[in-house]
């Protein structure tokens, strides 16, 4: 195993010094400790390491170099290990994935890591991602679609100079969390969001992070608005964020250049539109990623104070690909609302002028959308989206869909519905 040299944290520069997350003390006595495992706590493989969790069983990072300029192209293999370091009793072998929905997500991503200066040994550094301690429970559709298509952005991030990335992926466990049992197998918890943090040298050699989290449960997804249906949005995230819930202690020089703002401030509410904290931005697409000295979008968080919401769409109407296109807009106020001079806008932001008012309770229905086209067959890492911002220009609520959540030709998408408690 000489080449299981683990994570380098000097990786991008010798001037800059990324190293492994620290584990705060409410999260100490989680962390898995082995006498075989390096300085007790980590796991290495070829480019990466991980830190498992002692009672979930699952990494709580995996941390990977990755080399763009280096990758190759490799065949996947079908076979997963059990690492003996870390103990077969300290980690979900396939008895957690064998006929459920549940996919065996890899942390440190296989072509990711399938990167050398010979493809036999990009070959095994690709082979190395197949153990079950850089695997956490992921649902299918997710797995397979959101997760999926983030991996894909990393790999496509155009920001990255150098073509070296450190990337940091992991989960996060919730409070009400689904469960998984096998027979004769000791329970095991599905997280209920992942994070992956990027950190890389710009063009002009300086450090610059993005972070990411996606959450795969519908109770933390739902708002009590009555907006929010299952939905595995992206947001682009503060490291301080995936630091709160996650226990772990990212190094400071990646919170201090993160783009996105964690604690309240009175600059980012007057420079940024910033107007909720920790602040978390919708990312549909890698255009929707921002950099630290990008200009913020219309201001993304309207939707807490404007009680109108894409209730639903005719994405697949039966007949003639958008002539029986729509979008449902639904008052949940107590007033009348105008909606004069607004606008509906789709994937590729063409845009269409609203009229008049929507009534208290109702839902009025936009059709014709032209010159708006709605997506029916989004791509996996390109999702079908409908944004509505008011008059100013500001968002007022927006839509994410993916192929898998097109209910059939003639059916519409139900985006909101009423809570009753």
């Amino acid at each position: 195993m000489e080449d299981y040299k683990g994570y380098d944290p000097n990786f991008l520069s010798q001037d800059y010094e990324i190293g492994l997350p620290q584990f705060r003390a409410e999260i100490t006595e989680e962390v898995l400790s082995r006498p075989e495992l390096r300085d007790g706590k980590y796991a290495d493989y070829i480019y990466y390491t991980v830190a498992m969790h002692r009672e979930f069983r699952t990494p709580l990072f995996a941390a990977l170099n990755i080399d763009r300029s280096k990758s190759v192209t490799t065949q996947r293999t079908s076979r997963w290990n059990v690492d003996s370091r870390v103990g077969a009793e300290n980690q979900l072998n396939n008895d957690y994935y064998r006929r459920n929905d549940w996919d065996r997500g890899h942390l440190a991503m296989r072509y990711a890591a399938a990167w050398g200066e010979t493809g036999r040994k990009a070959q095994k550094a690709a082979d190395a991602t197949f153990f079950y301690t850089n695997a956490a429970l992921q649902h299918a559709n997710f797995n397979q679609d959101e997760w999926l298509a983030l991996e894909k952005w990393v790999m496509a991030f155009e920001d990255a100079a150098q073509d070296r990335i450190c990337e940091f992926s992991g989960p996060i466990f919730g409070d009400y969390m689904r469960t998984v049992r096998p027979t004769d197998r000791p329970i095991a918890f599905v997280p209920t969001a992942f994070y992956k943090v990027l950190a890389f040298l710009n063009t002009d050699a300086k450090l610059e992070v993005r972070a990411f989290i996606i959450f795969q449960d519908e109770a933390a997804l739902s708002d009590k608005q009555g907006k929010k249906t299952f939905n595995n949005q992206i947001y682009q995230v503060s490291v301080a964020d995936v630091e709160a819930l996650t226990g772990l202690d990212f190094p400071d020089e990646l919170a201090a250049v993160n783009p996105i703002w964690f604690k309240e401030s009175e600059s980012a509410k007057a420079v940024r539109n910033v107007t909720r904290f920790p602040e978390r931005r919708d990312v549909n697409g890698v255009e929707d990623i921002i950099a630290r000295e990008t200009d913020a979008r219309p201001n993304d968080y309207r939707d807490e104070e404007i009680p109108i919401f894409i209730a639903g769409a005719m994405v697949d109407p039966a007949g003639p690909e958008h002539a029986g296109e729509w979008v449902s807009l639904l008052n949940m106020s107590g007033e009348s609302l105008s909606i004069e001079g607004w606008t509906l806008l789709d994937r590729n932001r063409r845009k269409l002028v609203l009229t008049g008012e929507i009534g208290p309770g109702e839902a009025r229905r936009i059709q014709p959308l032209r010159p708006v086209m709605l997506a029916n067959k989004p791509d996996e890492d390109r999702p079908g989206l409908i944004i509505l911002n008011n008059q100013d220009g500001d968002q007022v609520d927006r839509v994410s869909y993916r192929r898998k959540d097109l209910p059939g030709e003639g059916m519409p998408i139900i985006f909101a519905y009423t809570y009753t408690d």
